[in-house]
This record gives structure tokens, C-alpha cells and sequence, in this order.
């Protein structure tokens, strides 16, 4: 429950829509203070500034090289990326320049804008800032310009300018390139065409001296010969290996009688054929063998033939073992010869290939240098503009700048917002008790009334601080009349019907003390007015000063010479004597301080204080007493006990939020006797001007505002 209690409690700290919505209509003349001001503000910024007119153009850059036509020369080498001319246009590049200092500069020149360097600068820099230039999207080539001035014509003129001075300053550097570009190459062809006919006439005389139509051609015929020769010599050495074979089976007892093999390739039909007589004879001989012995005369007569065929063998193939050897000999003279020759042309090739390239080198560059200089004498007679206008400048006819309606927007919309935020920012940073929910949400002390706020000046505080103050009329502290309806009249009566509605007639508990925690919370004025509120229905009451101090009770109804201090310290014997009697309520009776006392706390503590109370009980309806501030001063304690209840007046914007848990703490604590609270100065804000609704109805029937000092 208590969690609950707490969670609403801060809940309710903070003010709602409906809550804020009503307080700025109670200080509905701020808003109007407020709007007058923003508004005279708004119409005078509007009057002094010169109007503004915004002229835009949209350009397209081109950024085509205007020299990147592939051109390739006679060996196939491509040059291009070597260009000597290449006018690139990067955008970021051209969007700088159209907002360069130089730049502009030119244009306030051509329209004469400036007179002399120093003024050409600062013409130049007021064009700057005035200019906007921006790339229509990353992947764009479109810049967006955009000029504001104060004359539209101006801002067109400016712009076209802007354009030409830029297209007219490429051009011409252009045109320098291409001239400086045409000098160059010029030059260097000339020193080309030299150098190109110094290294024709090297590679022809290297070629006399060395016999050499062809270098390639003879290096590959010097390879062939080699290549022939040795496979002659391979030839020749397998065959003078092959006689040596057969010399040595032939010459071997061991093979004496083995056959000879047969297809040697030694290129010698003789000896071939005689290879085969004796292979013949031989197989025919160890046929025989078989059959008979080595004896036999027919046996003898063919090995005496066989050893006959076998030494032609050998006498053949040793003459052809001579004759392999010469051709040997000759081969490899002719072998080395050829190798001789082909071993000295790489470097005869090199150092030809070194004169060959270093004029291809120089025949590339000579035909690229007459390429380049045809492109340049085209590049100089054909001279496009690097931009084109996809927009041009143009603009509303109303000026951009200032925007009226939207000033005279904001205007408005300032003069009810900074009320409206100060209104709020001093609602919320007001810790004081502003109403009736502020003390519910932290006590259970009843509240039985709340005292509407008023003031005694008509003028309202800001005419008081304009105006000479005039003479003030006499105060009237005593507002609470007969046939009265006014709101300060109304709260008094439902403060009466609530006292009536917990009074206790049995025992006569009717003495009430009327105290509070701050001077000028309004204690005299609510006792005051609440005896004369209790006196007007006929009730007896009995209104006791009981601030010895101060005697502001007294002071509100007459200047008694005589009062309760002078009972006390027993100047007067009977109490009734210096009780008065009021001329125009009867039934409401004053005692008043009398003769200021200098030991007021002494005095009320006297016995003869309580046995004033006891006595003066059965006599009236209610005795209210006006007691001094209980936080500062012992007099209220000491009373305290003889009463019956306590009012407690509480001010709105005096008393502190966070004192209301204190005083229920003392109420709890017993310091209070049936603590009872009255609200006094309420302003009827948020919520609770319904509350109060039905004063502002009764204005029309002499509704006053009195000084709030007094209340």
C-alpha cells in the first residue's frame, strides 16, 4: 500500500499536458508580451535586410582526352599512353577553378566590378561567397552552380561570366600547350632524323666489312654445314669402329672360325661380298666336320680356300680402314672450320641486333613525333569548349532570401514557446507548496480550505514597474463581509462549514490556534477573517492576539490601550474587562494584546493564561487564537496545550514541499493537537482551477484583488 502510495505521489511531481495547458492560459499576457515582441523583431530583421535572389546553372564537363586516338606505328608499338598533349578534365579539379580566387578575379575585371588590385581581391572574394558549386553525384561529370545577390540580372550575368572566363582560360592554356608542344616536337625530330641517319649508315658499312647480306641466312646455313659434317664424321667413325671388329675376329685364333657379320653399313660392295663368300665357306666346312675328320683332304682344300677369302678380307677392309681415316681428316677440317664460322656470328648478330634495335628505337619515336605533330596542328585548329550547358542560369522570381513566411513562422512560434519553456522550467524548478495536491501526496493531514491568491493593487506588477507608483489606499485587512460573494468570501464560508462540520460542542472543545511555520504565511489575515466568517452565521466568537510581539490582530481591529498582557501580569483583575466587543459584528469579541510586554513567554505560561482559557470555554461558540510562528519562537508551544485544535496556514510559494513530511512527523510526534491545514494564496493554476472556477464568475459582483504582502 505504502509502495503504491509513493509511486502515485511521484507521479504526480510532474505536471500534466492538461495541467501546463491551463497554466499558460492564467498568464495568457505573457504569450501576447511574448508574440508582440518576436513578431516586432521578425517584421524589423525583415525591413532592414535587402532581399536575396538565388540564380542556378547546370554545366557538363567534359572529360574525354581530346588526345587519346590509339595510334600505332609501323612495328605495332602503341604510343598512347605516352601522349605529349593529353588534356585530361578531372571534375574535382574544375570545380575548384570555378570557385578560384583568379578566377574570379577575371570575371569582376571583365564586369568591371572592381578599380583597382586591392578592390579586385575583395570583389573577387565577395564572388566567392556568394557562389556555391557542387558535383551533382559521385559517378557525375554535372557541376550545379548556384549564385545568390541581391539583383537577379546580376546573379544571371555573374554566372554566365563565371562560365566564359572558365572556357576562354582552358582554351588558351590549351592553345599554349599545343603551341610549346609543336616547338618540341619540331626539335626533336630534327635531332631524331640525324641520329636515325647516323645509325643507317653504321649498320651499312658494318655489313660491307663482314660480307654480310643476310646475317641470319649465313648463321643458318654455317649451322647446317656443321650439322652435316659431323654426321659424315659419325658416319665415318662407325665404320672405321666396324673394320676394326672385324680385323680383330678375323686376327683372334680364339674366333678364328666364327662367322662374320654381315650388313655393316661400310658402304664397300667388295668387301661385302667377300664377308659372305666366307661366312659361306665356313658354314660349309664345319658341315663337313661333322661327317669326317680335320684329315680329310677335301677338308684341308676348303680350309686352304677359307684361309684365302679371309686374308682378301683383311687386306680389303685395311685399305678401307686408310680410306675411312683420310675422309676423317678432311671432315673434321671442314668440321672445325664451319664450327669457327658459326661460333663468330652470335657476336657479329649482336652487335648488328644492338645497331638494329637502336634504329627501330628511333624509326618508332621518329613516326610517333609525325603522328603527334598532325595532332597537334588538328588539336590547334579544332578547339571545342571543355564544358556544355545543360542548364542555363535561371531562378525564381521571388526572392529566396529571407524567407518571409517561414520568419514570421518561427517569430510566432518563439513568441509562444519561450513563455511557454520559461513557465515550465519555473513550475518545475519551484520546490515550494504551489497547491492542494502538493501537501496530499506527502501528509494525511486534513486540509479544510485554501484561500484563493489576491492583491490590494489593481495595476497588475509589470504597469507598477512602468509607472510611477501612485499613493496607496488604506489597506483592508478584513475582506470577509456580509452579502459578500467574491472568492476570498466563499473560501472563508466552506473554511467555516468545515470547522462546524468537526466541531465538538460536548465539553466545550472550541479553542483553536491559528499558527504557522513562516512570517507571512497569513495567520492574522486567516484568524481575522475566519472570526468575522464564524461571527457573520451567529456563532459567539472569541478572536485572542495572542502574538504578544507583534499585536497584529489587535492592529486589525482598533488600538486597545488595554489587552490579554496586561491580564496576565494582573494590571487588570477581571479578564472580561479588557474584552471587546465588535461595533459591527456582535456576536465577535476581541481580546487584544494591550500594553506590549517585555517577557511575552513568561507571561503566557502564567497560570492565569489557562485559567483564561477554562473560563472563557462555555462563554462562546469558538476562541481562535493568533499565536506567533512555531518554528522560531516558545509562545505557540506553550499555548498549544490549552487548545483544543490547531490551524496550521501554510502560503503557497513559502512553504517548502519537503516541510510538509517534517510537520507530519510533529504531527505524529504529538507537537500538534488535531492539526488542521489552511491553504492561503492559492493561484488557481492546472488541475485545480476548477477548484476556483466560480471566482472569476463573481468578478462582476465587486471581485477585489488585495496586496498578497498582506495575505
Amino acid at each position: 500500500m505504502s509502495n503504491t502510495m509513493s509511486s502515485n505521489r511521484q507521479t504526480e511531481e510532474f505536471m500534466t499536458i492538461q495541467e501546463f495547458w491551463v497554466l499558460c492560459l492564467t498568464h495568457f499576457h505573457w504569450f501576447f508580451i511574448s508574440l508582440a515582441v518576436t513578431l516586432a523583431f521578425a517584421f524589423y530583421y525583415l525591413v532592414t535586410t535587402p532581399d536575396l535572389y538565388t540564380r542556378e546553372a547546370a554545366i557538363l564537363v567534359k572529360v574525354e582526352n581530346m588526345g587519346s586516338m590509339v595510334t600505332q606505328n609501323a612495328s605495332g608499338t602503341e604510343f598512347n599512353k605516352m601522349a605529349l598533349i593529353q588534356p585530361t578534365v578531372k571534375v574535382p579539379d574544375v570545380q575548384r577553378q570555378f570557385s578560384s580566387l583568379s578566377l574570379l578575379a577575371d570575371v569582376a575585371r571583365r564586369l568591371q566590378m572592381a578599380t583597382d588590385t586591392a578592390d579586385l581581391i575583395r570583389q573577387a572574394s565577395d564572388l566567392r561567397s556568394k557562389l556555391t558549386v557542387n558535383i551533382d553525384n559521385e559517378q557525375s561529370a554535372v557541376l550545379n552552380l548556384k549564385y545568390v545577390d541581391t539583383a537577379p540580372f546580376r546573379a544571371e550575368q555573374v554566372l554566365n561570366t563565371i562560365i566564359d572566363v572558365y572556357n576562354e582560360r582552358w582554351l588558351l592554356e590549351k592553345n599554349q600547350m599545343a603551341r610549346n608542344g609543336a616547338r618540341f616536337i619540331d626539335d626533336r625530330l630534327n635531332l631524331i632524323e640525324k641520329e636515325l641517319s647516323q645509325v643507317d649508315d653504321s649498320i651499312s658499312a658494318f655489313k660491307m666489312r663482314h660480307q654480310i647480306t643476310n646475317l641470319e641466312r649465313v648463321s643458318d646455313l654455317y649451322l647446317q654445314q656443321q650439322t652435316e659434317s659431323e654426321a659424315d664424321i659419325l658416319r665415318l667413325s662407325n665404320q672405321v669402329s666396324m673394320s676394326h671388329y672385324i680385323l680383330d675376329i678375323l686376327q683372334d685364333k680364339e674366333t678364328l672360325h666364327q662367322l662374320l657379320p654381315a650388313n655393316l653399313g661400310l658402304a664397300n660392295s667388295e668387301l661385302e661380298s667377300l664377308i659372305s663368300q666366307y661366312n659361306t665357306q665356313l658354314l660349309r666346312l664345319k658341315n663337313n666336320l661333322v661327317s669326317t675328320s680335320s684329315q680329310n683332304p677335301l677338308i684341308m682344300q676348303q680350309e686352304s680356300e677359307l684361309d684365302e677369302i679371309r686374308q682378301n678380307i683383311i687386306a680389303t677392309v685395311t685399305n678401307q680402314m686408310k680410306t675411312l681415316q683420310i675422309q676423317l681428316q678432311s671432315l673434321e677440317r671442314y668440321n672445325e672450320d664451319a664450327q669457327e664460322k658459326v661460333t663468330s656470328s652470335p657476336d657479329q648478330a649482336k652487335r648488328l641486333l644492338s645497331v638494329e634495335r637502336d634504329q627501330k628505337v628511333k624509326e618508332s619515336l621518329y613516326l610517333f613525333l609525325l603522328q603527334k605533330k598532325e595532332e597537334n596542328e588538328i588539336s590547334m585548329t579544332y578547339t571545342p569548349v571543355p564544358t556544355q550547358i545543360i542548364d542555363m542560369p535561371h531562378g525564381s522570381a521571388f526572392p529566396t532570401f529571407p524567407q518571409r513566411k517561414n520568419i514570421l513562422l518561427a517569430a510566432f512560434l518563439m513568441g509562444l514557446l519561450l513563455p511557454a519553456v520559461i513557465l515550465f522550467i519555473q513550475v518545475n524548478l519551484d520546490t515550494s507548496v504551489r497547491n492542494k495536491t502538493d501537501i496530499e501526496n506527502r501528509s494525511l493531514i486534513p486540509i479544510i480550505g485554501e484561500v484563493p491568491y489576491y492583491s490590494t493593487e489593481r495595476r497588475s506588477k509589470w504597469r507598477r514597474l512602468l509607472f510611477k507608483k501612485k499613493k496607496k489606499s488604506p489597506r483592508r485587512l478584513l475582506l470577509v463581509e456580509r452579502g459578500l460573494q467574491d472568492g476570498v468570501n466563499e473560501a472563508f464560508r466552506l473554511i467555516r462549514s468545515n470547522m462546524e462540520f468537526m466541531h465538538d460542542q460536548t465539553g466545550h472543545k472550541n479553542v483553536y490556534i491559528v499558527t504557522s511555520m513562516y512570517a507571512g504565511s497569513g495567520k492574522t489575515f486567516t484568524s481575522t477573517n475566519l472570526s468575522v466568517a464564524l461571527a457573520i452565521k451567529n456563532h459567539r466568537v472569541l478572536l485572542i492576539d495572542g502574538d504578544l510581539r507583534r499585536s497584529s490582530a489587535t492592529r486589525v481591529f482598533g488600538n486597545w490601550q488595554t489587552g490579554l498582557a496586561d491580564y496576565l501580569s494582573e494590571k487588570v483583575e477581571s479578564v472580561e474587562s479588557v474584552i471587546y466587543q465588535h461595533r459591527t459584528y456582535p456576536t465577535l469579541f476581541i481580546l487584544p494584546v494591550g500594553t506590549t510586554p517585555p517577557n511575552p513567554t513568561e507571561l503566557l505560561s502564567s497560570p492565569r493564561m489557562e485559567q483564561l482559557i477554562q473560563d472563557l470555554r462555555p462563554k462562546y461558540d469558538f476562541i481562535l487564537i493568533d499565536c506567533p510562528m512555531t518554528e522560531t519562537l516558545a509562545d505557540t508551544s506553550i499555548i498549544q496545550h490549552l487548545a483544543d485544535r490547531t490551524l496550521f496556514i501554510i502560503r503557497v510559494g513559502l512553504f517548502q514541499r519537503r516541510e510538509v513530511n517534517k510537520l507530519d512527523a510533529n504531527v505524529e510526534a504529538g507537537k500538534y493537537k488535531n492539526l488542521s491545514i489552511i491553504l492561503n494564496a492559492v493561484k488557481p493554476v492546472g488541475r485545480y482551477l476548477h477548484h476556483y472556477s466560480y471566482y472569476h464568475g463573481y468578478a462582476s459582483y465587486g471581485y477585489f484583488k488585495f496586496d498578497g504582502d498582506l495575505q
